[in-house]
């Protein structure tokens, strides 16, 4: 059976979740390769149905990246069939929806839960959250202390310093974004320095630049959240160093990054999967998506 095009997968995406259409960059760059996908297609050649999966690497559970069954064909099994498809060319390793990087959603959203549980997958009892904000608006002052300044992947060492400071405080997922963004487009990867050591770091961006984060993977989403119709931006990961926590030095960060993507043009911005939802709220994002976090020990029902 032929292999889907991106434009085939981005008509389907469209069709099942037109509310949420994504960036097509962004679509065509995390979709990954060949051997992680399965889809089936109607009797004229049609794709009717498309998912997504990633073997285990850094963790010990596969990942369901993406499922889309056409509304036309729902409730025909085939998005059954499709992650049956996934379950056994995995093996008998545990199954996350979501959880991965590159990710395009980090878990199910309230409406298809009751879809994976009936397959036998449980939630894990994680909730995570997107959020967005206004930038329209001025945005409040910020200053950092002490010798910390702000500066970017251009400068000589501050790539492997931000993945020093991912390696030993935070994950490999974030290594791993902070790698790909910081590569391809340096100006995107924020770090807070001292000296030559990096103390915190940010990946932030536009619809318009090289790497589309997470964040503002659906930028017709987050402006239809925020009443606004210019330029949509993201920001995360961003992280600190346990040692500058909560002394403020979290919230100027966030406010630098700010006000760097507001220079650039964003009237709205969003964040991706965060379970610290208050501490952004105090500068003004808002929740928009709630993602429930399920796995597939064992075998489907």
């Amino acid at each position: 059976m032929t292999a889907p095009t991106v434009a085939e997968i981005a008509a389907l995406w469209t069709a099942a979740w037109p509310e949420r259409v994504p960036h097509p960059r962004g679509l065509a760059d995390r979709l990954g390769p060949l051997e992680g996908w399965a889809w089936t297609r109607d009797n004229a050649g049609r794709l009717v149905a498309f998912a997504a999966f990633r073997r285990p690497e850094s963790y010990a559970h596969g990942h369901l990246r993406l499922i889309l069954t056409h509304p036309a064909r729902r409730g025909e099994g085939l998005g059954h069939a499709l992650i049956r498809q996934v379950r056994e060319r995995l093996g008998p390793v545990p199954l996350a929806v979501g959880e991965e990087r590159g990710h395009f959603l980090p878990g199910a959203t309230g409406a298809n839960v009751g879809f994976f549980e009936h397959l036998g997958f449980v939630r894990t009892g994680r909730i995570s959250v997107d959020m967005t904000a206004d930038v329209r608006a001025p945005l409040p002052p910020f200053a950092l202390s002490g010798s910390l300044r702000l500066t970017d992947a251009r400068e000589e060492g501050i790539l492997s310093a931000v993945q020093t400071l991912t390696d030993r405080v935070f994950s490999p997922r974030w290594t791993h974004d902070a790698t790909a963004v910081g590569e391809r487009s340096p100006a995107q990867l924020l770090a807070l320095a001292q000296s030559s050591r990096v103390l915190g770091f940010a990946l932030i961006g536009t619809e318009e630049d090289p790497a589309v984060l997470p964040s503002l993977l659906f930028p017709d989403a987050l402006r239809a959240a925020c009443g606004a119709q210019g330029l949509a931006g993201g920001l995360g990961p961003i992280g600190i160093h346990p040692e500058l926590r909560g002394g403020g030095v979290g919230r100027a960060f966030m406010l630098a990054a700010m006000h760097r993507l507001r220079e650039r043009g964003a009237e709205v911005m969003g964040i991706d999967w965060t379970g610290i939802a208050p501490f952004y709220e105090k500068l003004g994002f808002r929740v928009w998506q709630t993602y429930i976090h399920l796995r597939l020990e064992g075998q489907m029902v």
